[in-house]
């Protein structure tokens, strides 16, 4: 069973479009072999094309050529309340950063899935370094509860991005919802994100940030997943941080400018 609105509870819309920032990637998809009816069911099928708009938020665009911050989101939540945080990041990294928004979340339409997600992020990245021109070292790719998973596939292919952020990660989808009582549920529900089995693929220096205070997803899902890591990596764990409750400036920033000075 799928239980898609659980996995991918999204929020009511906090944004429309007249946010600032807005930035669609237009992606050609080819669907299946119709028959064309206007001219009879006997007659030579044809391609269907469709265009899907992915929906981003750039800011800090002036600072493409020192390099960007990609950001995928947490769950239950959308560019709109995700906008400041992002922001702050490419202001304190001295970058341009952008966030990428999910299907069915905020003004993008459709229907979330995994593979939608990552299929996505995959022509986000393409975007950014072929048409902004941004150097895949001077990528920094950032992730937060579930958008770790997306974070973590875009790892996987794109081995020399400067830097891996990982907030509030998690092992498995099927792993949280049986931590948080629901035993029978996790053996219904099919499996998504399974990022503990693809950690042993990321090579580059990554870093690692939970909350101890963080009642849904637990900080030992962070330390199994570092314990798998083959790059260079580090991980902070914080009091008074749980999973939707922090610091930026304390729990956020300080501990990734300090990690990346570590690997300049």
């Amino acid at each position: 069973m799928d239980f898609n609105d659980l996995i991918f509870p999204s929020p009511k819309p906090s944004y429309n479009e007249t946010l600032g920032g807005l930035y669609y990637i237009d992606e050609q998809i080819c669907g299946q072999s119709v028959k064309n009816m206007t001219i009879g069911q006997n007659q030579p099928h044809h391609k269907v094309t469709k265009r899907r708009r992915i929906v981003t938020l750039l800011q800090l665009e002036q600072k493409l050529n020192k390099g960007i911050v990609v950001f995928f989101h947490a769950n239950a939540e959308d560019l709109g309340m995700c906008k400041s945080l992002a922001f702050l990041l490419g202001i304190d990294l001295d970058m341009a950063s952008i966030s990428i928004e999910y299907p069915g979340y905020g003004i993008y339409k459709g229907i979330c899935s995994s593979d939608t997600m990552v299929k996505d992020g995959y022509q986000v990245m393409e975007h950014i370094m072929k048409v902004l021109k941004v150097q895949e070292e001077k990528i920094i790719i950032i992730g937060r509860s579930i958008g770790c998973s997306i974070a973590i596939e875009m790892s996987i292919r794109y081995r020399k991005i400067r830097s891996l952020i990982l907030l509030s990660a998690f092992t498995s989808i099927c792993d949280v919802i049986k931590e948080n009582s629901f035993f029978w549920l996790s053996k219904l529900v099919k499996e998504r994100f399974r990022n503990l089995e693809k950690m042993h693929k990321v090579v580059c220096p990554t870093l690692f940030i939970h909350g101890k205070d963080d009642n849904l997803v637990n900080y030992q899902h962070s330390i199994e997943l570092m314990k798998e890591c083959q790059g260079l990596v580090h991980i902070e764990l914080f009091e008074g941080m749980n999973h939707n409750q922090f610091s930026i400036e304390s729990h956020i920033i300080s501990p990734i400018k300090q990690f990346l000075m570590k690997i300049i």
